[in-house]
């Protein structure tokens, strides 16, 4: 073992305990490390080692490696040719950028074979992919099984082709390739009339084909599913409603009714992968609460027991820049034995964003919290003392709803858009219109009580950060709605029953004459927007900060919270 290890060191591998790590690259004074994290078996490691002993041969270390790479490592495919073609220049010119003076020119890599031209969401992935969309029928249809003996044959051709290019500082003769392309061209053409007969197509094949651009993973990259498909898979799906996309249709999906474009995108990556593999998406943050893409949740929950969600707001800065200001979700998905974890939806300045995934926290909420409001969702939360006391709160208090009532004269206002705080309050903020006249906003929205004591407790419940804190796990980051509001456990009917325990009748006592205080000041700190000649009044909360703080303590003793519950929050 010990001269297994020596050999290793000698090549750039280094074996730490059962890990593997392969130094390919220098960081500074830091080696990168990329673990190999499953056992090899002996025959796997030597050619591995053999691998990796061939860098010295050539004169430029990096570009050799990132050639192999991109030639047995990378593939990706996109919907519009022209992408295809960028994204292959992008890698020529990462090469180029790795040589440092003209000894060093080796041929560039035919990435032909990698970078393609497709739909994700029509073709066929592999046979399990036909009996999982379309049943058993599709398997029986004549060409399927010759498609796959087309692939087949095409993955060694294309082992070949690839080893040339690394093995030979001249690219051999086209004949290879043509040998190559003639192969897939066979196992593809065989897969589309099969697609097209299952599908039943009215149109002609034709100009099905031509609008529709199947793309059969098997037959595009045979060398990847002759080992049953990749170990990762990463995509920035489109952002397109659903009803939007007329060019094509998609068939054979769970989430094919979803609202959004990106739903099927991701279910069609997850079916891509090996046993082992892992997929990241990136997409828009609806993911995780819009009650449209509650299928999509229960089918990533159950394709992969490992979630990883983190979540990103759009300001003051966003993952995308220029038009696409979206609030984005990354998904990370695998088949370890985790459950769900979750990060709260993040928020940074510009100059953060070098280390926003190097700070990233997870927590794995209690079940509890996955429904709000008898709706399933994913919330956003990266603290376990924060997503433990609200999972015994919401298993032991009542909600805000069972005190609300359809119409009263006891009424809270509150503001239907968030960022830094929520707007709730008895006395809506002023509007002067052009002519003088006093009005209130018609886009705010009503809570309507049984009496003014249930309000005023629900109004030191509403303001403080105890509300603002379920907002920030189960709301969108923009919108506040009726229905996120009425979910607060809060208990606002017990505690405004006449208590048998006298302490909590004082701190009941002690909250109503907060909800006074908070009353007579929030309207002492006005501040004014125009608006095209109108005066918007806007309530500046952070003034009444020291009485809603107070009144946090007050409802954390209330509801039988220790300190470090509450200074946690």
């Amino acid at each position: 073992m010990e001269e297994r290890e020596q050999e290793f060191s000698e090549i750039g591998v280094e074996l730490v305990g059962s890990e593997m790590f392969l130094h390919f690259a220098q960081a500074g004074p830091q080696i990168v490390r990329i673990a190999v994290q499953k056992p090899l078996p002996l025959y796997e490691i030597d050619e591995l080692m053999a691998t990796i002993g061939e860098v010295d041969s050539h004169p430029n270390r990096r570009y050799w490696l990132l050639k192999t790479i991109c030639l047995n490592n990378l593939y990706g495919m996109d919907l519009m040719g022209e992408a295809a073609e960028i994204a292959k220049l992008r890698l020529f010119l990462k090469l180029v950028a790795q040589l440092e003076d003209v000894s060093q020119i080796e041929p560039l890599p035919d990435l032909d074979f990698n970078i393609k031209a497709g739909n994700l969401l029509v073709g066929i992935a592999d046979p399990s992919d036909v009996a999982r969309r379309f049943g058993d029928v599709l398997q029986s249809l004549p060409g399927l099984a010759a498609a796959e003996h087309a692939a087949q044959v095409a993955a060694d051709a294309y082992d070949e082709f690839a080893s040339a290019q690394l093995s030979s500082t001249s690219v051999k003769g086209v004949s290879g390739k043509r040998r190559l392309a003639n192969q897939i061209q066979a196992a593809t053409s065989q897969a589309d009339n099969a697609l097209y007969d299952i599908r039943a197509e009215s149109m002609g094949f034709e100009e099905w084909k031509n609008s529709h651009v199947p793309f059969h993973w098997f037959a595009e990259f045979p060398s990847v599913w002759r080992d049953g498909g990749f170990d990762v898979v990463i995509g920035n799906p489109p952002y397109i409603n659903r009803k939007q996309v007329t060019e094509y249709t998609w068939r054979g999906y769970a989430t094919e009714k979803c609202p959004d474009l990106y739903a099927v995108c991701m279910e069609r990556a997850s079916t891509l992968l090996n046993e082992d593999g892992r997929m990241a998406m990136i997409v828009m943050h609806s993911l995780c609460f819009n009650q449209g893409f509650q299928v999509l949740r229960k089918y990533l929950s159950g394709q992969f027991s490992s979630l990883w969600v983190s979540s990103f707001s759009r300001i003051p800065d966003g993952l995308f820049g220029g038009s696409t200001r979206v609030r984005n979700t990354i998904v990370i998905g695998c088949g370890s034995d985790q459950d769900y974890l979750a990060s709260r939806c993040r928020r940074w300045l510009t100059e953060g964003r070098s280390t926003l995934f190097d700070s990233l926290e997870y927590t794995q909420p209690n079940t509890s919290l996955m429904v709000c409001g008898g709706r399933e969702q994913w919330p956003f939360t990266d603290s376990g003392m924060v997503s433990a006391t609200f999972a015994a709160m919401v298993q032991s208090q009542l909600p805000l709803n069972d005190v609300l009532v359809s119409n009263s004269t006891f009424e809270l206002t509150y503001k239907k858009v968030a960022h830094y705080s929520l707007g709730v309050y008895q006395t809506p903020p002023p509007i002067i219109g052009v002519d003088g006249t006093v009005s209130t906003s018609p886009h705010d929205g009503k809570l309507y009580f049984r009496n003014h004591e249930q309000r005023d407790l629900a109004l030191m419940v509403l303001a403080g950060r105890w509300t603002y804190l379920w907002w920030s796990m189960f709301g969108d980051d923009f919108n506040v709605t009726r229905s996120l509001l009425a979910a607060v456990p809060c208990d606002i009917e017990v505690l405004s029953a006449p208590p048998c325990d006298m302490e909590v009748a004082s701190l009941v006592t002690r909250l109503a004459n907060l909800a006074e205080f908070l009353k007579e000041e929030t309207p002492k700190h006005l501040a004014w927007k125009q608006n095209a000649g109108v005066k918007v009044g806007r309530y500046d909360l952070r003034e009444c900060r020291h009485i809603t703080d107070e009144a946090d303590w007050l409802l954390a003793q209330a509801w039988g919270l220790t300190r470090e519950q509450y200074e946690a929050a």
